[in-house]
């Protein structure tokens, strides 16, 4: 997934409203961006990944859940934090290929290889999302409006990486 993560932590806001938007983004996107910490300190390893295997993001999870936990004592919200980062594992298994743990299998639909599919996979979670996410904003005229520009703006964003992967297929992810 790659614009599709965001919908997770939009759906997310709707199961715990007291957690902030940003913090949702941060936990769907944590393993992307220890990756692109990884890549940038020149230890990223395309073969394991081992931001993205079952360990480590059982361990980002278990992070997430502490330091929301500790930060504001809601323990709920902490097991909604906690839950969303487990879903970029998820998420990933459909679109990409991903480890299973250092030197184990690798697992997932590489719907990657198929833009179409992958757009459309990613599409509908950016939707379900968007639409859950629509249920916490205030009661007011036309609240519509700013659902369909944020979800128009994510597909086309989601649009852009689709039709880039296609035509720069052998573009290195880092």
């Amino acid at each position: 997934m790659y614009v599709g993560h965001a919908g997770a932590a939009l759906g997310a806001k709707r199961v715990r409203r007291s957690i902030g938007l940003l913090v949702l983004l941060v936990a769907t996107y944590t393993p992307d961006w220890v990756d692109t910490g990884l890549c940038l300190a020149g230890a990223y390893n395309p073969q394991e990944m081992l931001s993205h295997s079952i360990p480590a993001i059982a361990l980002f999870a278990v992070l997430g859940f502490a330091a929301y936990a500790t930060a504001t004592r809601d323990w709920r919200a902490a097991l909604v934090v906690a839950a969303v980062i487990l879903s970029h594992m998820f998420l990933d298994w459909i679109t990409g290929y991903k480890p299973t743990w250092p030197g184990g299998p690798m697992i997932g639909l590489r719907f990657y290889d198929h833009p179409i599919a992958d757009f459309l996979a990613e599409g509908a979670v950016i939707v379900i999302g968007a639409l859950f996410y629509a249920r916490t904003l205030p009661p007011r005229k036309r609240p519509w409006i700013d659902v369909a520009v944020m979800l128009g703006a994510l597909l086309l964003l989601q649009l852009g990486v689709d039709i880039a992967r296609m035509v720069m297929k052998t573009l290195p992810k880092c």
